[in-house]
């Protein structure tokens, strides 16, 4: 038996299958239609509102992608929307983990390296990037992803959660190391983390 599930068939499958059929979109460079990510944005909508009974409380739905060879994920109840990237705007005065701003059905959302905010090492924009677009009450940013996995159910219980060597924002952030090397991501934790906030004061 694996130690992870998929999520169960109704209704975590349906909405999966779209996120399925968005990631193909990008992998072939088609950008979805304002219908199709209105109704894959109403849809997430309605089964957030009312989570299915078949899963436990505590089983954490992932949303997961690639930054090079690693493998992160983060709960998708903080997951607003997934987009390729098609024009990114230098923001002029931002932290260098800011790489530009984007605009967002309307809205301009900041740009943010998780390569950078990790101290990892510097990579150029590939001409295939996507934006995992991370949303609050209070906060609103992208996370910079090379490719876009797919959705996994986890058992919390199956993180390792003691991690040597990390410091800073990394280990703040980090919720643990998933049984696949998933890195996951605590999503309230991101979006509340003040350091994150670009302010449009001078």
């Amino acid at each position: 038996m694996s130690d992870i599930d998929d999520p169960p068939a109704e209704p975590w499958t349906a909405l999966r299958r779209r996120l399925d059929t968005l990631a193909g979109q990008l992998r072939s460079g088609r950008e979805p239609s304002a219908e199709q990510l209105a109704e894959e944005r109403a849809e997430r909508s309605r089964q957030w509102a009312a989570p299915p009974p078949a899963v436990a409380a505590d089983t954490l739905v992932l949303l997961l992608f690639t930054l090079g060879e690693e493998t992160y994920a983060v709960e998708l109840a903080h997951v607003d929307t997934v987009l390729p990237i098609r024009q990114l705007t230098p923001l002029p005065g931002t932290p260098d983990f800011v790489r530009g701003i984007v605009g967002v059905r309307g809205r301009v959302v900041s740009v943010l390296d998780l390569r950078l905010l990790f101290a990892l090492p510097r990579r150029g924009l590939a001409d295939r990037n996507h934006l995992v677009v991370l949303r609050s009450a209070e906060m609103e940013f992208g996370l910079l992803a090379d490719r876009i996995v797919g959705v996994q159910s986890l058992d919390p219980a199956l993180l390792q959660t003691e991690q040597a060597g990390l410091a800073g924002l990394r280990r703040s952030v980090l919720r643990g190391i998933g049984p696949q090397q998933w890195q996951v991501l605590d999503g309230a934790r991101l979006l509340a983390e003040p350091s994150l906030r670009i302010d449009d004061n001078d």
